[in-house]
């Protein structure tokens, strides 16, 4: 075995070892199952919405930042919470 190869290893062994028994990931420091912060998109009011990219991932792992919801208005003006 090359030198390169067990450096290889060894590099993928430690990253292993920083996301984990739980799957988390070392650099959104997200597990798979756990909630992420909301995103709010109120179509009728933008500037009361999320300001940035509600369905953008983690580079790393692929996984989503946000759990997205989307506030839809009936006739009558009331905010009901829907897609979440």
């Amino acid at each position: 075995m090359s030198r390169g190869d067990v450096s290889g290893r060894l590099s993928r062994l430690e990253a292993s070892a920083r996301s984990g028994p739980s799957g988390r990931c070392p650099e959104c420091d997200l597990a798979p199952g756990e909630r992420r912060p909301l995103a709010v998109i109120d179509e009728e009011h933008p500037d009361k919405g999320f300001g940035g990219d509600p369905h953008e991932r983690c580079e790393r792992c692929g996984r989503p930042l946000y759990t997205v919801v989307r506030l839809v208005y009936e006739e009558d003006g009331e905010g009901a919470i829907a897609d979440a």
